[in-house]
């Protein structure tokens, strides 16, 4: 294989890369649909598409999966996939988006970038929110079949984990009488998590705890800040009408400053303690059936905590780990990418699916007027670089 020129150019100037993964809300299926025309895919493709098999053959009776689990069907035929809010039901968006952005990866492997020399190259990695799952697999720098076998077991993890996560909040249906209240507020399609750009940190954590004393949100009624993604731009997650109530006491502030409010296409509260009960019921039954024995000290490279940036090589057993980081602890996204801050981190590479988290990593770098390569294999432009030879 002949080395990619950005690679070759790294590695003969000792500089390192940065590897980063996006998470939920990215439109995955029609970058999924592409990336199946690839024949260099086609072992990746055969095994997701038996360990797919085998998760529906054990959970086809859950009214979950109501409409079915079948990504070969749908990467074939997106036209006969089935509606986009199914495509956004945690057990489903979960995996997808999971094997979407490694899919992306092995491509850019076996284009010139062979897995030895990319770790090589690579100080760190992480992912935004589900994506540090993807980066703890890039992490262990297996190869081949090895890496095909990892891979596997990681798939029944994540769909586990969207899975357990959905079973805590398994209710679709928005309440008309909230769907009015959000309609009458100027937003459309109300879900568990909602986008607020324009406070700062301190100023949206002040308005939280105001709304939830005042309004007296307690319990699972309670809004949270889950994700941190820069400096003005923060999700909330809590109960759909929990969160038309925060947009109704803010209203005319946000909109004399122009400040944006958008839900998100996801149907579950990721990232807050109203997914508590997930990680019990997990253990108590669906773990079991995930062989996962992956440690900190497996990983090749230092993989950073969305949580609290530390270096996960530093822990045990990864996989309840993973799942509280994903689920239930608040994201802070500067903290994950800390290394990306320094002069160590010569350049970005982010594996999609879109360009979503790219885009908040770069919201961080502005904020500090520190410029660095910034590559996106979801973007077929800066895909081409990665590749050139």
């Amino acid at each position: 294989m002949t080395t990619a020129k950005l690679l070759s150019s790294f590695t003969a100037q000792s500089q390192k890369f940065f590897l980063q993964f996006g998470g939920q809300g990215s439109p995955y299926l029609k970058e999924l649909s592409k990336l199946y025309q690839e024949p260099d895919l086609k072992e990746f493709f055969d095994i997701s598409f038996k360990t797919t098999s085998e998760i529906f053959e054990r959970e086809n009776k859950s009214p979950l999966l109501n409409e079915g689990f079948d990504f070969k069907a749908w990467v074939e035929n997106p036209d006969g996939a089935p509606s986009e809010d199914y495509l956004a039901r945690a057990p489903i968006s979960v995996p997808g988006i999971f094997m979407t952005q490694i899919a992306n990866y092995v491509l850019i492997t076996k284009r010139g970038n062979p897995t030895s020399e990319l770790i090589k190259a690579t100080a760190a990695i992480s992912g935004h929110s589900q994506g540090v799952i993807a980066g703890a697999l890039v992490g262990l720098g297996k190869e081949g079949d090895e890496f095909l076998k990892v891979y596997s077991d990681f798939l029944k993890f994540i769909f586990y984990l969207g899975f357990n996560g959905q079973k805590v909040y398994p209710d679709f249906s928005i309440p008309a009488e909230v769907a009015s209240a959000s309609e009458a507020n100027g937003d459309k399609n109300p879900s568990p998590m909602v986008a607020v750009i324009g406070y700062s940190k301190d100023e949206l954590e002040a308005r939280v705890k105001e709304t939830n004393e005042s309004l007296g949100l307690k319990g699972q009624d309670t809004v949270y800040i889950s994700l941190y993604n820069t400096p003005d731009s923060m999700i909330l997650s809590g109960l759909p009408s929990s969160l038309v109530k925060f947009r109704t006491k803010w209203k005319a502030e946000m909109d004399e400053k122009k400040f944006k409010f958008v839900f998100l296409k996801t149907t579950a509260p990721f990232h807050c303690p109203f997914m508590n009960e997930s990680l019990p019921k997990f253990n108590s039954g669906d773990a079991s059936v995930v062989p996962f024995p992956y440690s900190g000290s497996d990983l090749k490279v230092p993989v950073y905590s969305i949580f609290d940036g530390h270096n996960l090589q530093k822990d045990g057993n990864l996989r309840d780990i993973l799942f509280k980081m994903v689920l239930i602890e608040p994201l802070y996204w500067d903290l994950a990418i800390a290394p990306v801050f320094t002069d160590s981190i010569h350049a970005i590479v982010d594996f999609g699916p879109s360009v979503v988290s790219q885009r908040l990593t770069g919201g961080h770098l502005k904020a500090k007027n520190i410029e660095k390569q910034s590559l996106c294999a979801s973007s077929a432009k800066e895909l081409k670089v990665l590749l050139e030879v």
